[in-house]
């Protein structure tokens, strides 16, 4: 849910809108999505809130909605509502597939019909429909082979727009229709012992699906919770007590990554001493093992040692020194070798020069110093001196000579030469040949390196080494890595020393048990640095657990259980006691020793109880009052918990008036009757006294409206179901309680003699006669009917007790001898129609030529009266 831009020129929030926007940011979003849609959220929206919670508890700050100033107020505002028609009925009780029943445009509708007539059905299916409390369960048609889905369709008026709604059972009751209420039987039993509270103010109400919401919020996160199983592998039994184990066991959300790093690391080390202290407490002679270890480590001092020469020799130093050496060597040979040509190119003969010239010219040196001319540096090149080997005198070209031999023997280039040469053949003879193939592989197998390895590293050495003999700079000699060599050598000198100092330990008074110990602190932290990604696992799933207590106790609804009981105390309780008070005075029930009596039930739900006022026992107030007295004190409950909505959505009553004497019954009738000048009210009843009374109590309305020159207040509809054979729910064609006499006798004249006089004419005796019955039982009716509407002028009518005369018994002066001649003679004469009567005089077949005379005769009466 995106932040909420709130409307600056928004209406000021009121102090139950302030006190929600300091709930918790994701139940000020579950506050703006119960404004917004008008309904209880989906699954899907649910758990998009438990989202936000979780997102919440885990410090988020954005990504929250909360209310606009003044929009629960327009909220609680419902569209006026209308139920204008259920058609289309299939699949419910025994009613004709697709009939239809039509509650008119007035506010006030009566559902007429005998026992078994479909009225029960059509209640139910609106029970269904508008998901009553005491709805019925509702069934198909036990008679019948087929038994489809029960459906209707609903035609509502919502704020003067019709639409048409398609409802099945299966789908539940309609979200437009959830605030209809209904009254019957089943509605009143539940009033009269600890009942739930219908009504709840905006507020109350409001703060009742915030309740819901948290508790089904809660409950999504419980079982989210419970997926979170713990997936660590279990610890090894023998290690349970162990140090590390036990830290294991202490690891919470908090617990900071570089701790859990530090506690699974498990270095080569750590894991040679582990092997050491394992090989060490299962060795039996360790006077024994020790001496092995001492011959192994000179085996491997003389494997050590001959890497080390190897590394030695061919280090990087060593090689560069030989090349430079060699590069030296030759240097100096070349400058040498040039400046011997510059002195000897006159020379007589071949060679002088070279070495083996040289060792001549030390020889003669040498002999010259000592013997022929001592003290006199070679060459003695006098006056009167003479070659050492030839005894001759020199001459002038032979001093030159001399003279030049000398200059380029002591000019020390031949001797730097040789300087560097004699380095260069002393590097190259330092330069260690590579062993044996057999001997490497030996030696390296017992420096556990592979095989495979092992030739790896030979055949990079001997590149290396034959590099050495030829390269002229380090860069063209190829590259050994001696770590692998290192470390291998190193974890063997290692282990070695590790085991040779647990062993020593081991012959120690007490040191078993301590190798013990720290045998079982190596292997736990070495099982942890196996687990390490589990334990990380862990550590995350026990962040999501802390997050997810953390979002269920944002859930709490203790603030909201607070609240709902401060709002009751003020709004619910004294408001529903004073109207109830008000109801049952009005339906007459003023003596009736009654009272309601509230009691919080939890989670800021309130119950009512109507109990005795004065009782001196607890005996429940059920089983004193008579059936009628439960049935008014029911019907004042009942309106004193749904009026008090203020709002003004559709009642339907089903039989209302059930068990009740002739007083209460006109009470009730007329405070439905009140009711519907502000609302729809829907009465379902098979009593004809109701349906005379609602009449009555409407005509009265309409007669004072009129003498104040005023538009009626109120109308009524009658609709009358019948039960034609298997089927019910059948609109009749002809209701004495829907028409007055002229339009009724209108009808008569107009569609029912016409439909006889066809029969007549076709020659169909047996449904003429049939229908013929029907239409005289009607008219005899109907002549029944014009004696208390037109003769009497409505002065007394059957199932009122009442007789009003204003206006009306005045009129009772016309009456001549001939009108009660007329209506005494049409009475008699069909009264055979409606009466049963003796085998001995069975009625007649009703002729249609009288029926034709008698119906005009009625019709030119009524007219003329």
């Amino acid at each position: 849910m995106n932040n909420i831009q709130e409307d600056h020129h928004s209406q000021e929030p009121d102090s139950f809108e302030t006190w929600i926007n300091e709930r918790p940011k994701w139940l000020q979003s579950a506050a703006r999505l119960l404004i917004d849609s008008k309904r209880m959220p989906n699954d899907a929206e649910i758990t998009e809130l438990a989202r936000l919670c979780f997102k919440e508890a885990s410090g988020a700050k954005e990504g929250f909605s909360k209310i606009v100033p003044g929009a629960l107020a327009q909220a609680a505002q419902r569209p006026e509502l209308r139920i204008n028609k259920i058609s289309g009925v299939s699949g419910v009780n025994a009613i004709k597939a697709d009939a239809s029943i039509s509650f008119g445009n007035t506010n006030l509708a009566v559902i007429y019909g005998a026992n078994g007539s479909g009225k029960t059905s059509f209640s139910r299916i609106l029970k269904q429909v508008c998901g009553s409390r005491a709805k019925d369960e509702l069934l198909g048609n036990v008679f019948s082979n087929e038994s489809p889905p029960a459906s209707a369709d609903i035609e509502l008026s919502i704020s003067g727009k019709t639409q048409s709604v398609s409802w099945t059972l299966s789908g539940g009751a309609l979200a437009h229709l959830r605030h209809v209420h209904v009254f019957d039987t089943k509605t009143a039993q539940m009033y009269m012992g600890k009942n739930e509270a219908t009504y709840e103010p905006s507020s109350m109400r409001f703060n009742s699906s915030l309740i819901a919401i948290c508790d089904r919020v809660s409950t999504f996160l419980k079982q989210e919770k419970k997926t979170l199983a713990s997936k660590l592998p279990s610890t090894p039994p023998m290690l349970i007590h162990a140090v590390p184990i036990q830290w294991l066991n202490t690891i919470k959300a908090t617990t900071k990554l570089e701790v859990i790093d530090q506690k699974c690391v498990f270095s080569k080390e750590l894991d040679d001493e582990r092997i050491a202290t394992e090989a060490a407490l299962a060795q039996k002679d360790v006077e024994g093992r020790l001496k092995v270890i001492a011959q192994d480590r000179l085996v491997f001092k003389r494997i050590k040692d001959r890497i080390d020469s190897l590394k030695f020799a061919l280090a990087d130093e060593a090689i560069q020194a030989e090349i430079t050496a060699r590069s030296d060597a030759n240097k100096k040979r070349y400058i040498a070798n040039e400046e011997a040509k510059k002195v000897f190119s006159n020379a007589a003969l071949d060679g002088v020069g070279q070495s083996t010239w040289m060792a001549l010219w030390k020889h003669a040196k040498e002999f010259s110093e000592k013997h022929a001319y001592p003290n006199v540096n070679f060459p003695s090149t006098e006056d009167g001196s003479r070659c050492v080997l030839c005894q001759q005198e020199f001459t002038v070209d032979g001093k030159e000579r001399m003279d030049h031999f000398q200059v380029y023997v002591q000019g020390g280039l031949e001797a730097d030469a040789k300087a560097a040469e004699k380095l260069r053949d002393e590097l190259t003879k330092r330069m260690l040949s590579l062993p044996l193939e057999h001997d490497w592989l030996i030696q390296m197998n017992q420096l556990k390196i592979s095989e495979e390895l092992a030739r790896q590293y030979m055949a990079s050495l001997t590149l290396r080494r034959k590099a050495v003999d030829t390269a002229d700079s380090l860069a063209t000699v190829p590259i050994f890595d001696w770590s692998p060599l290192d470390k291998a050598c190193q974890h063997i000198s290692n282990t070695f020393d590790i085991e040779e100092k647990t062993l020593k330990e081991l012959q120690q008074d007490g040191q078993r048990l301590k190798l013990e110990t720290r045998l079982k602190e190596l292997q736990s932290i070495q099982w942890l640095n196996q687990n390490k990604a589990a334990i990380l696992k862990e550590r995350k799933r026990l962040y999501y657990i802390s997050t997810f207590d953390s979002a269920i106790r944002l859930t709490s609804t203790n603030a909201l259980t607070t609240k709902s009981n401060e709002l009751a105390k003020v709004e619910l309780d004294a408001g529903y006691q004073e109207r109830f008070a008000k109801e049952l005075r009005v339906l007459g029930g003023i003596r009736l020793p009654v009272k309601p009596e509230s009691k919080p039930q939890g989670k800021g739900k309130i119950t009512f109880g109507l109990t005795l006022q004065g009782s001196k026992s607890a005996v429940p107030a059920e089983i004193i009052l008579s059936e009628g007295e439960i049935r008014v004190v029911a019907l004042a409950a009942f309106l004193a918990d749904i009026t008090g909505s203020g709002q003004k959505s559709p009642f339907i009553f089903d039989d209302p008036i059930s068990s009740l004497d002739q007083d209460f019954e006109e009470k009730v009738v007329s405070r439905l009757v009140a009711l519907a000048m502000e609302r729809q009210v829907i009465i379902f009843t098979h009593r004809l006294s109701l349906l005379s009374q609602v009449e009555s109590v409407t005509r009265r309305l309409k007669d004072q409206a009129r003498e104040n020159g005023l538009p009626a207040p109120i109308s009524v509809t009658v609709e009358t179901l019948r039960k034609l054979g298997k089927d019910t729910g059948i609109t009749a064609k002809l209701s004495l309680r829907d028409s007055k006499p002229v339009k009724a006798v209108a009808r008569i004249k107009n569609e029912f003699l016409p439909q006889l006089r066809k029969h007549v004419d076709n020659g169909d005796a047996d449904t003429f006669e049939r229908e013929a019955w029907q239409t005289c039982s009607e008219f005899r009716i109907l002549v029944e009917k014009c004696i208390e509407s037109v003769l009497l002028n409505e002065v007394l009518v059957r199932f009122r007790r009442d007789i009003q005369t204003k206006g009306r018994l005045s009129k009772l002066i016309k009456i001549e001898q001939s009108d009660c001649d007329l209506i005494d003679d049409l009475m008699t004469r069909y009264s055979v129609f409606e009466h049963s009567q003796s085998d001995e005089s069975p009625a007649p077949c009703p002729d249609l030529q009288q029926i034709e005379n008698d119906v005009d005769a009625l019709s030119s009466w009524i007219k003329t009266f």
